[in-house]
């Protein structure tokens, strides 16, 4: 089964791109013992190298590039069933997504080359710039905002402000529908932080603002969104204390919101002991959330980079549900697309008024960090709208990138040729993603 996959995750390499990493063939050699007759002797004279930690890195990138483009072809895909059910005269106008590095703007596609990197990347692709709906723009989006998160915690200790993670969540069930989750949680946030309670809570911890991420997964109980909170309050506050002031507001909050029953004691019981989770003293690498069952991210990341979370016991993230819909999974696509329409408009993160000004943060939309590029590049060369036509065809966005980082322009114009021949003429190793995927899992 698919699964997405994303940076800095080294456990899949073997799937790499073919090319990168080509060790010699071990033999041929004579043996160094004095008879000469062939036995090993104590060294032997060809060994094949072991992988370079940044051949490894390259190649776990160039595959989780991959599975990303094949995840945003599927996303396209149920985009345009949708759009030509809903009558649209072009399918692809349903969501900006269906024509994220997919349409051109018609002067060509440029390939670039990051010269420090190394890493590919295209231009004149139009963008959709959606965290919440595309594989390829959503973890690009979050990194930038993880590093603005970086800054904050940054600041905080240097002007004496203690950083507390503070998750808040509610009762779900599976037959609730996500819009309406939604719009009971924001009620729910707006009551937590009005009026003299809160007022009062904010003077006794010295709150400062909060950075807030929203996150939401899909698992045996429904829909199931939440926050991840930073909130900014005086070094002392004590982090106990904290929580059981801020559990006494959330319960309040969300029985106003219609998200709890005070009638029911059970629920009641479980959500005092789960909705609400408060860490202090959280570092930008110290705040550790286990990511896959094995790894640990920092207070920045656990809050930034939500859609990373492919999936655990207590739900999936949608675009695992993508990657389901993309083996045929009809329940999945329906629960995507329903997804996508909940979260259109909504933002992934926020921060306090004033919040980012004083941290020293620019605001950026995301559709400008989706587009941005910071390091200087070498441009390759330009795709033809014939070219960029057959790449598409043959759903090899990726790989492309992938002849660029791995062997310039050439290579790009010799995987070219080899997609125009026939499939079964083609090189194993230059056929599309989706091709050798079929011979590596089930789909």
């Amino acid at each position: 089964m698919l699964k997405p996959s994303f940076p800095a995750d080294f456990s899949h390499v073997a799937h790499g791109s073919a090319g990168l990493f080509q060790p010699a063939a071990v033999g041929g050699a004579r043996p160094s013992g004095p008879e000469g007759d062939g036995r090993l002797g104590i060294y032997a004279k060809s060994i094949t190298p072991p992988p370079l930690a940044a051949d490894l890195a390259r190649l776990a990138i160039q595959k989780n590039r991959a599975e990303r483009y094949e995840l945003l072809a599927v996303a396209r895909r149920l985009y345009l069933v949708a759009g030509n059910r809903a009558g649209l005269a072009y399918g692809h106008d349903y969501c900006r997504t269906a024509k994220c590095r997919y349409i051109s703007h018609g002067q060509g596609v440029g390939v670039h080359k990051s010269k420090k990197y190394n890493g590919a990347f295209y231009s004149g692709l139009v963008t959709c710039g959606s965290v919440w709906n595309c594989p390829v723009c959503g973890p690009k989006i979050q990194e930038r905002r993880r590093e603005e998160i970086a800054q904050a915690v940054t600041w905080a200790y240097a002007n004496g402000y203690q950083p507390v993670m503070v998750t808040l969540t509610f009762p779900h069930r599976a037959w609730n529908k996500l819009k309406k989750l939604l719009k009971k949680q924001a009620s729910a946030l707006q009551l937590l932080r009005a009026g003299s309670p809160w007022n009062r809570f904010k003077n006794w911890c010295g709150y400062q603002g909060l950075i807030r991420a929203l996150e939401v997964l899909f698992g045996r109980h429904g829909w199931h969104p939440h926050t991840h909170e930073l909130w900014f309050v005086r070094p002392d506050a004590d982090v106990e204390e904290m929580k059981a002031k801020i559990l006494k507001l959330w319960e309040s909050a969300c029985i106003r919101a219609e998200l709890l029953d005070e009638n029911d004691s059970a629920q009641l019981e479980a959500f005092r002991a789960h909705a609400v989770d408060v860490k202090g003293n959280c570092s930008a690498s110290d705040y550790l959330a286990k990511q896959d069952d094995s790894r640990h991210w920092g207070v920045d990341r656990e809050i930034a980079k939500a859609s990373t979370k492919a999936g655990r016991a207590k739900g999936l993230h949608p675009f695992a549900l993508l990657a389901k819909a993309g083996q045929g999974d009809k329940r999945a696509e329906r629960l995507f697309l329903a997804y996508s329409l909940a979260m259109k408009g909504k933002a992934q993160i926020f921060w306090s008024p004033g919040l980012k000004a004083t941290v020293g943060v620019h605001e950026a939309t995301d559709q400008q960090l989706s587009e941005e590029v910071r390091e200087p590049a070498d441009l390759l060369g330009q795709l033809s709208p014939d070219d960029w036509k057959l790449v598409r065809s043959r759903n090899a966005r990726a790989q492309v990138l992938d002849a660029a980082e791995n062997g310039g322009w050439p290579a790009i114009l010799a995987f070219l040729k080899s997609l125009a021949l026939p499939e079964p003429s083609r090189p194993f190793s230059q056929q599309p993603e989706s091709c050798k995927a079929s011979l590596h899992r089930p789909l």
